[in-house]
């Protein structure tokens, strides 16, 4: 079968997620840059959302599901655990990062700073002054999860994991996001050490290279 491919920008946090699972698992991929709500999205999914997947006649959109076909279509070490107390802790690990913590860190904090709607551009201090107080619960959450095994879930580098690096590596390009992680130093800790590892860095967006 062709090589698979994954649709989206490299600037998105979850087609990054999925690139990871690939590298991860070791599978080879091409990345085709493909801007979200584009005509070329739409073709994938129905929103014109991404990332998007192809794999010779084969195609997928969603992250979630991109990344399961990922883990069980191909030869590799396991992303996701096949013991299914284990995947169902992993799923709610992964489930609560790509809704709320996504959503208050990408989906307001960031917006507020690089989309802002203030006539002079300036942060929206109303919509930061809330997403940071949530954001450093989550954080604090999150931080108390991976002293457990060094992971967010499990023994090993997972899903999970995978999920969770971008968004919190990204609540780093705002000041409420570095004190946040600086008042979870459990969390901070987690992200200093898998900062480096290769399927995060190689996948790296190129404003943070």
């Amino acid at each position: 079968m062709s090589t698979l491919q994954i649709v989206g920008t490299s600037l998105s946090n979850f087609v990054r997620t999925a690139r990871m699972a690939a590298r991860e698992k070791g599978v080879p991929y091409e990345l085709i840059e493909v801007m979200p709500r584009s005509d070329q999205a739409r073709e994938l999914h129905p929103g014109g959302m991404i990332p998007g997947m192809r794999h010779g006649d084969r195609t997928l959109f969603e992250s979630r599901a991109i990344t399961r076909y990922i883990d069980e279509a191909f030869d590799g070490p396991a992303l996701m655990p096949r013991d299914p107390w284990k995947a169902a802790q992993a799923e709610q690990w992964l489930a609560f990062v790509a809704t709320s913590v996504d959503k208050a860190v990408i989906r307001e904090l960031v917006h507020a700073y690089f989309f802002s709607t203030k006539p002079d551009k300036s942060p929206d201090r109303d919509v930061v002054d809330r997403a940071a107080k949530r954001i450093e619960r989550q954080f604090l959450t999150l931080g108390k999860a991976v002293e457990k095994t060094g992971f967010l879930s499990g023994e090993s580098f997972g899903l999970a994991d995978m999920y969770a690096m971008p968004i919190i590596g990204q609540s780093r390009v705002t000041p409420e996001g570095k004190e946040a992680m600086a008042k979870a130093p459990s969390l901070l800790a987690y992200y200093e050490k898998y900062k480096s590892r290769p399927s995060f860095a190689e996948t790296a967006p190129p404003r943070a290279k």
